[in-house]
């Protein structure tokens, strides 16, 4: 069940910390490489994307995939090398899993760029529960509470990635970071309620434990997403002042997560 939920797992983001000023620059929009890669302990979860971004007055679809990249995870806790070769349509998939605690470096040749990014593998906090309960102010909108045991003695942060379980649906995937600063550590639970649902839904909700780096950056673009007119999201050509990406290159955005993924289906209402 969990490989065929995975297999329809869909990642739409593009994604400061609190006290930083949120600093946007669409004039900037000359052409950089964008840097989608989620790395975690399931190779059918696991894949990096590249793409060309355009300009603010562009289309802000049709971006163009970079197929013809060199890519590679270099595992530095062990000293071996997996190899991240194209699958003909949209993305790179590596051919081994990621190791909790292993500290990888991430190196891609694209356009004409060397791009790099360093990260280690989060500890493995399992999603036990995802439940749904009314809101108050009104009683047909859901919003969410994960059920899951957060490390007392450390600050931690979370991806949620929330997708419909039927890839025809007509509903849209959306994402959330929190930390646990809001953690119920009573209940062992994390209230996502930022985002509302409707009752009879589908949901599938895939939840990674990522590093402070890439809250930071999926924070800042989450909230541009909202506040922005008809959202936001990298591809469309923004350059962020800030947050700092999580790879680096020459003309070169995007992020690199390394964390162990678990998920929950979630019908809203039960």
């Amino acid at each position: 069940m969990f490989k065929k939920f995975l297999i329809a797992f869909i990642l739409f983001t593009g994604l400061s910390s609190c006290e930083k000023k949120i600093e946007i620059h669409p004039e900037n929009s000359e052409e950089k490489v964008f840097v989608e890669a989620i790395f975690t302990n399931y190779t059918i979860a696991s894949y990096i994307k590249l793409r060309k971004t355009k300009g603010i007055y562009e289309s802000i679809t049709g971006h163009p995939p970079i197929t013809d990249a060199s890519v590679v995870i270099k595992d530095l806790t062990d000293n071996s090398l997996i190899n991240c070769p194209f699958d003909g349509h949209d993305k790179y998939v590596p051919e081994a899993e990621g190791i909790p605690g292993h500290e990888y470096i991430l190196e891609i040749d694209a356009a004409g760029q060397h791009i790099t990014g360093t990260q280690t593998m989060t500890e493995y906090i399992p999603l036990q529960n995802i439940y749904s309960y009314p809101t108050e102010e009104d009683p047909d909108k859901y919003y969410l509470v994960a059920h899951f045991d957060d490390p007392p003695e450390t600050e931690d942060y979370y991806l949620f990635i929330i997708q419909p379980m039927d890839p025809n649906s007509e509903l849209e995937a959306r994402f959330t970071v929190l930390s646990d600063f809001t953690f119920d550590r009573t209940n062992n639970t994390l209230k996502i309620n930022d985002e509302f649902f409707n009752e009879g839904e589908d949901w599938l909700v895939t939840f990674f434990h990522v590093d402070r780096k890439n809250y930071n950056y999926l924070e800042v673009i989450l909230r541009a997403m909202k506040s922005l007119v008809n959202g936001a999201h990298p591809f469309y050509g923004l350059s962020m002042g800030n947050p700092p990406s999580t790879v680096e290159g020459e003309q070169t955005l995007g992020f690199f997560i390394a964390s162990p993924v678990s998920l929950s289906p979630i019908h809203i209402g039960n």
